[in-house]
């Protein structure tokens, strides 16, 4: 039924979306040593948090429209109040009236929130990366230029946010992993 505030939002979205990305972390990050599997030699969830809250708004901005026909509603109303938009308002855009400057604006807003977490991805990465066995360092790769393919389509000034235009087709997903595998 949505989220009060964003802070909300962020709490929930440590299980929705942290804690299974914890998950993935921990076993990509498993050492062997001898046969035995240990642990892996950094903190997962400080690891996982970020790239899975940056994937996580990018996921709710790509699937707007889908998530409100469907009377989802993943935007915080303090954030739309801030905006001048209500939830029915939301639900008039999602089913074609025209977007408004607030909800632009709310847009831009959930999209620099995206594009912090995703400069802290890069950080982590840049520290993570070197300690992961190749394979799993890739699968991570792979798993973050997915969502950034849609995240460079965001366009919060001039966008439809329509599911055409912020999935990439089957084609331009092969060519960007290809692009991943071919750099490791």
């Amino acid at each position: 039924d949505g989220f009060a505030t964003l802070e909300d939002f962020i709490k929930y979205s440590g299980g929705a979306s942290v804690a299974p990305a914890s998950i993935f972390v921990h076993l990509a990050g498993l050492q062997e040593a001898d046969g035995i599997y240990l642990d892996p030699p950094f903190d997962v969830r400080s690891t996982a948090e970020p790239c899975a809250m940056f994937s996580y708004f990018v996921h709710i901005i790509r699937d707007f429209r889908k998530d409100q026909l469907n009377n989802l509603s993943y935007f915080a109303d303090d954030v739309m109040e801030r905006y001048g938009i209500s939830r029915s308002e939301m639900s008039e855009m999602a089913r074609g009236a025209s977007l408004s400057a607030g909800f632009r604006a709310m847009m831009r807003e959930y999209l620099e929130k995206a594009d912090r977490y995703r400069l802290e991805t890069l950080r982590v990465m840049e520290q993570v990366c070197p300690l992961l066995e190749p394979r799993y360092r890739l699968s991570l790769e792979i798993i973050f230029e997915l969502y950034m393919m849609v995240f460079e389509r965001i366009d919060p000034d001039h966008g439809t946010f329509s599911t055409a235009e912020l999935n990439p087709t089957p084609a331009e997903t092969r060519e960007r992993v290809r692009q991943v595998i071919n750099r490791n």
